[in-house]
């Protein structure tokens, strides 16, 4: 891996608690691509990358077994800790050396993950371990956001979260450029590859989740080691005018939400 982050204990349990699970229809059309030219038993699937668990669960109901993969030992606790799978295996491994013997893997998956990677080393890695026809499912997001009916809300909502994350651009590694222009400039060395349409997540949450996931992300991590008391106000000034959005009381977070975050995918096979 080329630029490890997320490694901290209290970095990693923030992550896990407010990056929820990825959607299952992710997983579903993974498998449905997989299937256009692939007919043989779904054995094994390779989450690459996993953080702490949130991609790799999704995948359970199709295969015999999964193996989730992070390079950060804080990230592979977190997934066992929280989300423990009978045929989910768990493993502290690099990206760039995947430990399956070549062509036994029938799909590989990199949620939010790809641009930490050594592209080249990683491809072949993934075509050397997959079968013929099997696929690899790069995808990632941005953000967690409030949805609001209110057209002058979500306009409101779109510019809070641009500024803040014009803020967090200066923190930003150079890898995450990558995954904030949707993977449109990197080069999948596969047979045949396809961008599907996005894929748009709507779920409850609560405003902690929306503060602990700008929290989450490596930007502010870097903000924070960087000058602690610029990241405690960065956050305190996207808190309030988030309060003021969603009419939340200061003294409660128990207002359920309506929350939403879209996923870009790129599917790939290998002939």
């Amino acid at each position: 891996m080329v630029n490890q982050q997320f490694v901290e204990t209290d970095h990693a349990q923030i992550y896990s608690a407010h990056r929820p699970d990825v959607p299952p229809e992710i997983a579903q059309k993974s498998v449905n691509f997989l299937r256009e030219k692939f007919d043989g038993d779904l054995d094994i699937a390779v989450d690459v990358g996993c953080g702490s668990g949130q991609s790799s669960v999704i995948l359970t109901p199709f295969f015999r077994l999964v193996y989730g993969l992070d390079a950060s030992e804080a990230q592979i606790q977190e997934a066992v800790k929280n989300r423990a799978y009978s045929n989910i295996h768990y493993r502290l491994q690099e990206a760039e050396s995947l430990p399956f013997e070549t062509c036994s893997v029938q799909l590989v998956t990199a949620c939010a993950s790809l641009h930490w990677f050594n592209l080249e080393v990683f491809f072949s890695e993934v075509r050397r371990i997959l079968v013929p026809g099997g696929v690899l499912v790069a995808y990632t997001y941005h953000s967690l956001r409030p949805f609001f009916d209110c057209p002058l809300k979500k306009k409101m909502a779109d510019s809070l979260y641009d500024q803040i994350y014009e803020e967090l651009y200066p923190y930003w590694p150079k890898e995450v450029h990558s995954s904030l222009e949707k993977y449109k400039n990197v080069q999948f060395p596969f047979e045949e590859s396809r961008r599907i349409p996005d894929v748009c997540q709507f779920f409850n949450g609560r405003f902690s989740d929306l503060i602990g996931f700008v929290e989450s992300l490596s930007a502010f991590q870097i903000m924070k080691k960087s000058d602690i008391s610029k990241a405690d106000n960065f956050i305190s000034r996207f808190g309030l005018r988030l309060k003021e959005l969603l009419e939340v009381p200061d003294e409660q977070d128990s207002k359920m939400i309506k929350l939403y975050r879209d996923f870009y995918c790129i599917m790939c096979r290998k002939e």
